[in-house]
């Protein structure tokens, strides 16, 4: 019974009582198996409505199948099973490989369907993704702005399993521990990416832009067209990046005024700026033109923050001061 269990109900707005942390575990008929989190609302005592995002794992292997998708819900896992959970390796990559390669994940074989799920986990739930639609949301999500009510496939749950005592995991919609699992699998996509074109240094995907819409690139710049290569790489390696700043290694990445100096004296819009239009965007981006059933559409914008090569390149440093012992002014502290 779903609703004995202590799930949250995180504001009043929101259109039920909902699992936040839940991982997900399915197998795609063409490659195999996939973990991925979804949020899940709860219906009644054996149904949820889940999230799942078009065009992602998920919602693909549901769409292969003519009946229901087999699926095993793990609440309380591992931190090495979150991580891999969130992120999003090319088709074919287990995540739970992923896991153990982090840290040892024994996996245990669930009693109702042919799934493995990790054996250290709190509770599983055991059931069936099926194609009935029903209303899910609204809910606040990583934005911290109230997501929109769709249409969403059903999860009927089966049986439910659990450790003596156990621990129900519940993650804050929008709070550090959702932007960390959601923006840091991110970065190392995007400092792939970038490395493909140029000299990559560090990438940054910022908490103010929601750990998942904003990022900053550093680079070592070699060639005039080097910032805006990586602008179009960052792109790549993040399909939800919405703006991306690109900034030389002088810079630090991780202090935003450090990031708003380079704005402020190396770039200017009319040669530093790109726009692409009507590009793929995050159904979390309530500003995004969101089509039910269609992938969302958003304008993206890189700011090409670099300074320009050769001696031009002196007038943009920064001045540094020296360190002043004041023990030789006689003055002691």
């Amino acid at each position: 019974d779903l609703t004995r269990l202590p799930i949250p109900r995180y504001h009043p707005d929101d259109g039920g009582r909902y699992v936040t942390a839940g991982v997900a575990v399915i197998k795609d008929p063409d490659f195999g198996r996939n973990i991925s989190f979804h949020r899940l609302m709860v219906l009644d005592e054996t149904r949820f409505a889940a999230r799942l995002v078009e065009g992602r794992g998920t919602h693909t292997a549901l769409g292969k199948v003519n009946g229901d998708l087999p699926v095993a819900i793990a609440i309380g896992c591992p931190i090495q099973v979150l991580l891999a959970a969130a992120m999003s390796p090319p088709k074919g990559v287990d995540e739970l490989s992923i896991a153990h390669a982090l840290a040892p994940t024994p996996l245990m074989r669930c009693q109702t369907v042919d799934l493995e799920v990790p054996a250290e986990a709190e509770l599983i739930f055991e059931g069936r993704i099926t194609h009935t639609l029903t209303e899910e949301g609204p809910f606040p999500d990583l934005t911290g702005t109230m997501d929109i009510v769709r249409r969403q496939p059903v999860v009927i749950i089966d049986r439910i399993t659990h450790r003596r005592d156990p621990i129900f995991h519940a993650l804050l919609p929008g709070g550090m521990e959702h932007k960390n699992l959601m923006g840091m699998p991110r970065e190392p996509t995007i400092f792939a990416a970038v490395n493909e074109v140029c000299r990559c240094t560090g990438v940054y995907v910022t908490p103010g832009g929601t750990s998942w819409l904003h990022a900053v690139v550093q680079i070592e710049k070699q060639h005039r067209e080097d910032g805006r290569r990586a602008i179009w790489a960052a792109f790549r390696g993040h399909s939800s990046l919405k703006h991306v700043v690109v900034v030389d290694t002088d810079v630090d990445l991780y202090d935003p005024a450090d990031v708003e100096w380079a704005i402020a004296t190396r770039f200017q819009a009319d040669r530093d700026l790109v726009v692409l239009t009507d590009q793929p965007g995050s159904s979390l981006d309530p500003s995004a033109t969101q089509t039910p059933g269609q992938k969302t559409r958003t304008t993206k914008m890189g700011l090409d923050a670099t300074a320009p090569l050769g001696k031009a390149r002196q007038g943009y440093e920064k001045v540094r001061y020296g360190s002043v012992d004041l023990g030789q002014y006689g003055i002691k502290r």
